[in-house]
């Protein structure tokens, strides 16, 4: 029993210049070289998969050969046309499977028979598919027939890989580079097919499979055809998303949602839930990929060609920023890569969802907090709750984490710092007067000077006879003071009328005896145990504060602090 039926792909393969799908710069160039006599002896084309360049040479060897030739539109009636159109012709245009024909003696083969003339036609005629298959030595025994052909033959050589044919070969032949098919051409030309071939698919189902071939006409056709058979009463998103394995969209959603709340016992489960369910990890991976491409597209005002979900992907791209959608989709693809290459892809899928989870903030944010900060006269209550707060908190960028918990300076030991001597007339207990106005004297300083008055927040005073002791535990604190101590005894003398020596001294100030407020605690409480391992595992890895962008090394004047970046790969 013969099989008649003829698959789509060969169905509906192109037979003119006109036909071909999506090139039109290389149909027109060689349409204008026919017309005007100007054929070259040898072409290259390239391209992915399934774009049209051994369609494009077989009709271009129609044009040349066709009995009525050589001309723009071949008659695909005469015997030329239809031996070329059904590939069986054996004596003038030869098709040559770069693969199994890649040898020297095969290419000396094909020179010897190139010094032929035709038997029947105009031109004798060489297709080569896979042409960068060819071997090195092979290559150089085909060149000298480049270099001086014969004038009744034509090469035509298609390759996927065009890099790995020679220089001196290229040099010698005209390239044409195809592009991948835009989606736009793709859907249009599938449902034009499927209205021809009365196939009842609904839009969204095309979408799916332009989105799945990424340019590759061939392949949406052999997608659309063993989609028919798995659903011949009708084609839908469904459909489709069950055949390619997808999975979805609803439940893509879901999932992302979860992530978006960065509940890490929710995200665990959800993935739990999915496991149990059947769900290949990779799959969901890549699908949320996708779903975060689609989400920053839609953020970035480019139309989908399909018009399909754009109203759903548009109002869930308002709930994120540019930022988290790019770290997003980078992570997701390191993520992807990691759990081809370990035995435990379960453990790297649910370290990454959980860190996708994770808030982040960008240095430039940072940055303008601090500019505004500076500029501002807030309380002292709110000074020194951020004073406090900010050394204890780990800012996670894109591609940086600043730690602020560990000085890039050396710190050094306990020291007493030379004192500033007033030669001013000191009271006894005037010491003990200025300390026990100390945050009243902060907040003076801070109406006028926020940075030198948040430094002082973070001092631990203590009164001497003639004297005023201020011990830090960081050194910048430290520093900001001792840079600015004249600014320092001009507001103590303003307000006291004298101002007594001041000494400072770094060393790790003792735990504060009074609980912190509430808003202390939940800048300073212990993060989940699941973040801080993640914040403390070897994605990490510390380079110089030189290494970093402007935005960081401008941060890190305000934070001293060490400098982490995630490790490429």
């Amino acid at each position: 029993m013969s099989n008649s039926y003829v698959v789509l792909a060969r169905k509906y393969r192109p037979q003119t210049f006109e036909e071909v799908v999506g090139q039109n710069s290389v149909s027109q160039t060689l349409l204008n070289a026919v017309e005007a006599g100007r054929v070259a002896h040898a072409y290259v084309f390239s391209g992915p998969r399934g774009v049209g360049k051994t369609t494009t040479a077989r009709i271009l060897a129609k044009c040349l050969n066709c009995a009525k030739g050589p001309t723009k539109t071949p008659c695909n009636s005469c015997e030329a046309c239809v031996s070329i159109s059904e590939s069986n012709s054996m004596d003038d245009v030869l098709e040559i499977d770069g693969a199994s024909n890649r040898g020297i003696e095969q290419i000396r083969e094909l020179r010897e028979t190139a010094k032929y003339a035709p038997a029947r036609s105009r031109y004798r005629i060489f297709i080569i598919d896979e042409a960068h298959q060819i071997t090195k030595d092979a290559f150089g025994a085909l060149l000298k027939t480049l270099e001086e052909p014969p004038p009744h033959v034509v090469f035509m050589m298609a390759t996927t890989e065009v890099q790995k044919i020679p220089a001196p070969i290229l040099s010698r032949c005209q390239r044409f580079s195809l592009r991948p098919i835009s989606a736009e051409h793709v859907f249009k030309h599938l449902k034009s097919i499927c209205e021809k071939e009365k196939i009842k698919v609904d839009d969204d189902a095309l979408a799916d499979v332009v989105r799945f071939v990424e340019g590759s006409l061939r392949d949406a056709l052999s997608l659309l055809d063993q989609a028919v058979v798995f659903a011949p009463t009708g084609i839908s998103s469904h459909t489709i998303r069950d055949l390619l394995g997808l999975l979805p969209m609803d439940f893509i959603r879901s999932f992302a949602q979860t992530i978006q709340e960065g509940d890490p016992s929710a995200i665990l489960q959800a993935t739990q839930g999915a496991v149990q369910n059947g769900i290949d990890l990779t799959q969901l991976g890549k699908d949320l990929q996708g779903y975060y491409h689609n989400l920053l597209l839609a953020k970035a005002g480019v139309e989908e060609v399909f018009k399909v979900n754009s109203k759903i992907f548009t109002q869930a791209a308002e709930s994120y920023d540019f930022q988290t959608l790019e770290r997003n989709i980078r992570l997701l693809s390191r993520a992807l890569n990691d759990m081809r290459h370990t035995e435990t892809p379960r453990a790297v899928f649910e370290i990454s969802v959980l860190r996708l989870g994770q808030k982040t903030l960008d240095p430039r944010m940072l940055i303008e907090r601090l500019e505004k900060l500076e500029k501002s006269t807030p309380p002292s209550s709110s000074l020194s709750s951020t004073a406090s707060a900010i050394p204890q908190k780990t800012f996670r960028t894109t591609d940086l984490a600043l730690s602020p918990s560990r000085s890039t300076e050396k710190t050094p030991q306990p020291k007493e710092v030379p004192s500033h001597e007033s030669f001013r007339p000191v009271t006894k207990d005037l010491s003990a007067k200025i300390v026990s106005s100390w945050e009243n004297l902060v907040d003076q300083i801070s109406k006028s000077k926020g940075s030198l008055g948040t430094a002082l927040g973070a001092a631990a005073p203590e009164a001497h006879q003639d004297r005023i002791t201020l011990t830090f535990d960081k050194l910048f604190n430290h520093d900001m003071v001792q840079r600015s101590m004249d600014i320092l005894k001009g507001f103590i003398e303003k307000q006291f009328g004298t101002c007594p020596a001041i000494d400072l001294k770094i060393e790790k100030l003792p735990d504060p005896e009074k609980p912190p407020t509430p808003a202390a605690k939940s800048a300073t409480a212990p993060a989940p145990a699941s973040n801080r391992s993640m914040e403390l595992n070897d994605s990490f890895e510390e380079i110089k504060p030189a290494e970093a962008t402007s935005a960081v090394q401008k941060a890190l004047k305000h934070f001293p602090g060490t400098v982490k970046r995630e490790k490429k790969g």
